[in-house]
């Protein structure tokens, strides 16, 4: 029997991300679905895109993940990250119903003009997933220096 495609569960869009080492759970801080912006063209701070895959199955040696902010209009890419799983070749096999979480750093990018860009998730060059990212003019009754503040320095 042919294996069906791997699923993207959620594409989550957030400032930081923490694994906690003991229970290998996430934590997601300051997770968002827009960004505001006073002008155009800016470039975008960092920020982490959390992915949950499932409908993986069988042995598998390894996966090469790619996510793209692309401009759906042009097809052109603003940016690109990815990343690559290796598992144990004498591990057990992936049940259908495991859901791996995973969290790729979005480095900043330019963005030339407002709009809404789409986020693509590629498994071994295949498309499983997307969603929208609203890049949007600040409004006036938003406060300038919530939304520029730049994050705090990474814990050591």
């Amino acid at each position: 029997m042919e294996q069906e495609p791997a699923l993207c569960q959620a594409i989550l869009f957030s400032d930081y991300v923490i694994r906690e080492k003991g229970t290998d759970r996430l934590s997601i801080i300051n997770s968002f679905n827009k960004l505001y912006f006073p002008h155009f063209p800016c470039l975008t701070p960092p920020f982490f895109l959390s992915i949950f895959l499932t409908h993986l199955r069988g042995k598998i040696v390894s996966l090469d993940i790619t996510a793209r902010v692309e401009d759906p209009h042009s097809g052109h890419v603003l940016a690109s990250c990815s990343g690559k799983i290796g598992f144990p070749v004498d591990g057990p096999s992936i049940e259908e119903t495991t859901i791996l979480d995973l969290t790729l750093p979005v480095t900043p990018f330019l963005v030339s003009q407002q709009g809404i860009y789409s986020v693509v998730i590629l498994v071994n060059n295949e498309k499983i997933g997307e969603r929208i990212l609203p890049v949007l003019l600040l409004p006036p009754s938003f406060g300038v220096h919530s939304v520029l503040k730049p994050p705090p320095a990474p814990l050591q």
